[in-house]
């Protein structure tokens, strides 16, 4: 059987990944020396709490090579092939990690390692399609095209509270250029192509989240079936309000929610909101 491997920063709650036989490995965020485990030392709460009292900024890290040989040795050895499904290689090196550890075994064909090319909810909606086809009895070379064909076609649209977040961290990178130097912009940003980019010049939040809604209805139109959830750092209420809104209006048989991990938290900063949708063509 095929055997789904992800990382912390797809917002995955630990009773889907054990619904859908998920291996989640954590990323860590630093304080100075501390390090804690992406959503096992620390709690998204807890996180954000600690983020907006906190003098000192926090790092983030990959999980270790290490890690990943541990469990490719484990599931390998149980006689199953292994699939990483891991958040994009231009955000993070996850995926570095997990090359390494599959050099360590000898370039095993059985085990592949995918780049969503995204994050959060959008890396989200790719791991949870391979791990429903690896339940289905899909062979590791199904599931493996199948995401190739659904990767440009996932998209994560979201708003920051503040982008001071994003600029401490070092992320802002191609999205300095769009907003220029004024950081209290309320811009709509995008994954595309595995970095983050600006969607759309805005100066307040909700001019950003009515664009946001725009830019679905647009991709939605003259369409039935898509995925889609809802990502929020502690913007709890807002989050299910919209999407409520999201299930209603486009007719969806879910539409989950998902609380950002301390590691993307750490970038986002709090009030952050976004949705990740694929459309089915």
């Amino acid at each position: 059987m095929v055997k789904i491997v992800g990382d912390s920063t797809s917002g995955i709650s630990p009773e889907t990944a054990q619904q859908l036989d998920i291996t989640v490995l954590p990323l860590r965020v630093l304080f100075g020396t501390e390090a804690l485990r992406d959503g096992l030392d620390i709690s998204n709460e807890a996180f954000i709490d600690r983020l907006v009292k906190s003098k000192e900024f926090p790092t983030t890290s990959q999980p270790p090579a290490g890690d990943f040989l541990e469990v490719y040795q484990a599931l390998r050895g149980a006689g199953h092939e292994v699939l990483c499904v891991l958040l994009s290689n231009k955000l993070s090196g996850t995926l570095i990690s997990a090359n390494t550890a599959w050099v360590e075994m000898n370039h095993d064909r059985g085990i592949a390692i995918f780049d969503t090319l995204n994050v959060a909810a959008g890396e989200a909606i790719q791991v949870l399609e391979a791990a429903r086809m690896a339940q289905a009895g899909s062979t590791l070379a199904e599931i493996v095209r199948r995401l190739e064909a659904m990767r440009d076609q996932v998209h994560l649209l979201f708003v920051l509270d503040t982008l001071e977040y994003l600029a401490r961290g070092g992320r802002i990178g191609n999205v300095q250029a769009f907003i220029g130097t004024v950081l209290q912009m309320k811009p709509l940003l995008e994954i595309k192509d595995g970095v983050i980019e600006g969607a759309a010049k805005v100066r307040t939040k909700a001019k950003a989240q009515a664009r946001l809604r725009e830019i679905i209805d647009e991709a939605m139109r003259g369409k039935s079936r898509a995925q889609m959830s809802v990502v929020h750092t502690k913007n709890e209420a807002e989050a299910n309000a919209l999407a409520g809104e999201l299930r209603r209006k486009y007719n969806l048989a879910e539409c989950p929610v998902y609380s950002v991990s301390p590691v993307v938290a750490a970038h986002a900063g709090p009030g952050a909101l976004g949705v990740a949708y694929y459309i089915e063509e």
